[in-house]
């Protein structure tokens, strides 16, 4: 009987030796640790309201001028968002520091302060994020956020439970750009304060090239090649299909689509998709690339879902 039991679990053994173990987890972070919208749309729609009123101009122009700065530079949180609009050019070219003190500085404040007060992560990360810690497993945070953001937003909600964070440089428009702020002096010191103030951060940071933004699959190989291991050993945890499914898919690396957070309220869906997207028709998302069914390995409700498949 002893000598069965010993022969059962050496079979076990050799079965699992057999197996790929998971040591890498690479998870994207905005809408799959956290939302940023939770605390960057009312900071938007507040502050639309706001000139709006002053002005006397339609919030939805105001909203898409903002848009296409956006579109333009691919983050809601590029330094010189409001510098870089028509309002901006056509009321303030020859005033900017009146157009900072009135315009850019209570907008970003109030980002700032809805980041402090409703950022936080979905239900189970932390927990989830200790227990890949304490069974071995490496997490790498993979964000097309600009790395400034990502510095914050780590050290907000988690800062030492990552093994790192990569993230997109922070990249000022050249001399010569057509769409070049009326002004780069608020800009320039936000993100030099910001990272001052994220300079004793536990979690290393490393800032990957602007066009390597995701499903570009360079940021992925960095950290493939960073912590030496193969695709198989993998496991990809993110909400967009066309970002983090896609560059997944192209390494091969099992993906866990984190489908909790692909979801708005419809306030701030009518938002996000709506009146600062100036090419989508009311009620529509932008199209990405399709990512076959058949690619994806699960469909997650809760974070700590993925350990099931660890």
């Amino acid at each position: 009987m002893q000598e069965l039991k010993l022969n059962t679990q050496l079979v076990k053994a050799m079965q699992f030796e057999g197996k790929a173990r998971t040591k890498l987890v690479v998870t994207d972070v905005d809408g799959t640790l956290a939302s940023f919208w939770d605390y960057f749309v009312p900071a938007i729609r507040d502050f639309i309201k706001d000139v709006s009123t002053r002005t006397n101009k339609p919030a939805l122009e105001l909203s898409r001028d903002i848009g296409h700065v956006i579109e333009r530079r691919g983050t809601h949180e590029y330094p010189w968002l409001l510098e870089e609009t028509g309002f901006a050019w056509a009321h303030y070219k020859n005033q900017p520091e009146e157009f900072l003190e009135e315009f850019v500085k209570p907008f970003w404040k109030a980002v700032d302060d809805n980041r402090s007060r409703y950022l936080r992560p979905f239900p189970r990360v932390l927990e989830t994020l200790q227990e890949l810690k304490e069974r071995g497993v490496k997490i790498v945070a993979l964000s097309d956020a600009p790395d400034y953001m990502a510095r914050v937003r780590n050290k907000q909600i988690f800062d030492g439970l990552l093994d790192a964070v990569y993230s997109l440089e922070t990249v000022e428009p050249p001399k010569d750009d057509m769409y070049r702020p009326i002004t780069l002096v608020h800009g320039r010191e936000r993100v030099q304060a910001l990272q001052q103030s994220t300079r004793d951060l536990q979690t290393r940071l490393v800032t990957l090239p602007a066009d390597w933004e995701k499903p570009c699959p360079h940021g992925l190989d960095r950290v493939l090649s960073d912590f030496e291991v193969y695709p198989q050993e993998c496991l990809f945890v993110g909400d967009s299909l066309a970002k983090d499914g896609i560059v997944a898919a192209s390494r091969g690396i099992r993906f866990i689509w984190a489908h909790y957070g692909s979801s708005l309220s419809a306030e701030y869906e009518e938002i996000a998709y709506h009146y600062l997207k100036p090419d989508i028709e009311k009620g529509g998302k932008p199209e990405g690339k399709k990512l076959p069914t058949e690619l994806i390995e699960a469909v997650a409700a809760r974070y700590d879902e993925i350990l099931n498949f660890v």
